[in-house]
């Protein structure tokens, strides 16, 4: 009978340490998509003395499902894609949220180990000045997905309004979404030589 018991006891275990094993990989850590640069490239898996430091925390089982994941772009600075569910959103420092579709939703992996691997998109801003007109400023984004895609995203960037006073960060910009041909012909139309970041 004790045997039985012991025996019982032992399977019980193996089964809670496979029911855990999802876990292990770090699916159900909540990590802020607001993470100071020093907590960016942690690992929270691997280092879980950093979790409290940094803001991550540990969720019920199944409701980590909705939880934000993130991975930064290479440029511009503090660029980043967040995934929620089966939304995907674009991100720049000060600035609204872009909602992207199509393929590029599902071609992106946000597990804990890509996290730690940032994106090598490609960045190109122009600041063009059409006859008559006055500057516009535009960027072209290249987001190279995990299956080997490459999906290209072109944004204006209107001039802020009002006073340097009374304009707040908090607000953040609005970015106005480009045909990338529009982008194209503007460069072509009207190139500077000048070309910086942004």
């Amino acid at each position: 009978m004790k045997k039985n018991i012991l025996s019982l006891v032992g399977l019980f275990g193996i089964m809670s340490l496979m029911g855990c094993g999802g876990t292990s990989k770090g699916e159900n850590l909540e990590v802020p998509t607001d993470l100071p640069p020093i907590c960016r490239d942690i690992d929270f898996v691997t280092q879980p003395d950093m979790r409290e430091v940094c803001g991550v925390r540990e969720v019920r089982y199944k409701a980590y499902k909705n939880i934000p994941q993130q991975r930064y772009l290479i440029k511009p600075t503090d660029a980043s894609l967040v995934k929620t569910d089966k939304q995907l959103e674009l991100r720049f420092a000060n600035t609204l949220p872009i909602f992207l579709d199509g393929p590029v939703v599902n071609e992106m992996s946000f597990s804990q180990e890509m996290r730690l691997q940032k994106v090598k998109n490609g960045y190109d801003y122009f600041e063009v000045y059409p006859k008559d007109s006055d500057r516009i400023r535009i960027f072209k984004i290249t987001i190279p997905t995990d299956v080997g895609n490459f999906y290209e995203f072109c944004f204006r960037v209107p001039e802020k309004q009002g006073r340097a006073r009374t304009r707040t960060i908090a607000m953040g910009n609005r970015l106005e979404a480009m045909t990338c041909k529009d982008f194209d012909r503007l460069v072509r139309e009207n190139a500077v030589p000048k070309k910086k970041k942004k």
